[in-house]
């Protein structure tokens, strides 16, 4: 009998799952693996599929990759919104935005093998990817920073503008002190045995510290809304 994952799928419903399958085993490979982007040929396999069959839905293999971290994104844009939706249920004075910041760096630091797959999207997967899945990868960026921005600004008093620069720079805070944390270990040691252990940084508390005082130097004393309406009319009453 003819394996099902040969045989060419038809309806939407197969092509869907069909795809989903790729992008399944293309995450599975990269996160079993040491940060290289296994192979057309690897994920091909993987999924049981022929590696042709791969370049029916993905023009390359890093458009491919660059689904991956789209729906490694879309998961931590979903959880900061998420996260704002909760702290908007604390009472005003109550809410804190470094708490608000700190949950956002906690995702990312815990799935910190996903932040060498974003620190190649420019320099590797976008320059390997056609420009219409470009263009989309881009567009669902803004779309949700610009919803994120939103939210914060609903809740805090702070402008939407300054919300979504807010967001950017955060985020590559996180990819910039990633990178600098990515130290061989030969390195590292040879750092240690000439008093440079400075410059070892400890990737998570960094981060944290760094995002923390980026927002207050933004955004210094952002306040919830609710809070600040409050204040108001207890001085006018």
């Amino acid at each position: 009998m003819e394996n099902e994952c040969l045989v060419r799928a038809r309806s939407h419903e197969q092509k869907l799952k069909r795809r989903n399958d790729i992008l399944v085993a293309a995450e599975a490979l990269y996160l079993e693996g040491d940060g290289q982007l296994p192979s057309a040929a690897e994920v091909a396999k993987k999924a049981s599929l022929a590696k042709g069959t791969l370049y029916l839905y993905f023009s390359s293999k890093e458009a491919l990759f660059l689904e991956v971290l789209r729906g490694f994104l879309k998961g931590w844009f979903e959880n900061n919104l998420e996260v704002i939706e909760q702290e908007a249920l604390r009472r005003p004075e109550e809410r804190d935005s470094a708490r608000v910041a700190q949950q956002f760096v906690q995702y990312l630091v815990k799935r910190k093998q996903f932040l060498h797959l974003a620190s190649l999207s420019q320099g590797v997967l976008e320059q390997g990817t056609d420009d219409e899945a470009v263009l989309s990868h881009r567009r669902f960026i803004s779309s949700m920073v610009k919803r994120t921005a939103d939210a914060l600004s609903e809740l805090y008093a702070i402008t939407p503008e300054n919300a979504n620069k807010l967001m950017r720079t955060s985020y590559a805070l996180v990819i910039g002190m990633w990178q600098m944390s990515q130290i061989p270990e030969r390195v590292a040691e040879l750092m240690r045995q000439n008093a440079l252990d400075n410059l070892i940084i400890d990737f998570s508390v960094a981060t944290e510290e760094a995002v923390v005082s980026y927002w207050r130097v933004l955004a210094p004393g952002m306040k919830c809304r609710e809070f600040l309406r409050q204040m108001e009319e207890q001085n006018r009453a």
